[in-house]
């Protein structure tokens, strides 16, 4: 019966585990240094498939990346872009602005020696101002007639006021 006894005063396990579901989530792990330089994995996979692919024969091409071959490619991206940032923020230093803009990265890709990137990016880069442009005319156009419905809702109740203050006069 002792034996008995002190089963009972011991919490069970399923009521603690009870407990700790109920209360607040533990907080996450913070993550490393080098787990938040990482790039996407899912991203960088499908950049590395896709254009091996291409390179195989064409986009149907099923292309198999060891693991180690993914790490090395999004480690040697990572470092690409690092050293990209850091030229185009001396770019940036040197014409004594705080603000990196594209044509400091395109100046940078030059001093780098890819200047075969920079004649795509910059197409790239006015497709997608124009594409932007697009979008952004079309929500300012959205938003003046949002505007001008709720200005001509606004004007007939005002309208009726003034007409029922009349009516109250006379």
């Amino acid at each position: 019966m002792a034996g008995e006894a002190t089963k009972e005063s011991e919490p069970q396990p399923q009521a603690a585990q009870a407990q700790d579901k109920t209360g607040p989530a533990p907080a996450p792990a913070p993550l490393t240094e080098a787990e938040v330089e990482e790039l996407p994995k899912a991203i960088v996979r499908r950049l590395v498939k896709d254009k091996l692919a291409q390179i195989a024969g064409g986009d149907g091409a099923e292309v198999i990346v060891n693991k180690d071959a993914m790490a090395a490619f999004a480690e040697s991206a990572r470092i690409f872009i690092h050293y990209l940032s850091a030229t185009a923020n001396d770019m940036c230093k040197e014409s004594k602005r705080q603000t990196i803009n594209a044509d400091d990265v395109l100046k940078a890709l030059d001093e780098m020696e890819f200047s075969e990137f920079v004649e795509p990016l910059g197409t790239s880069l006015q497709e997608f101002r124009n594409k932007n442009a697009g979008k952004r005319s079309e929500a300012n156009k959205k938003q003046k007639e949002k505007r001008r419905k709720l200005n001509e809702e606004a004007v007939p109740h005002q309208e009726n006021d003034a007409a029922d203050d009349a009516e109250n006069g006379d």
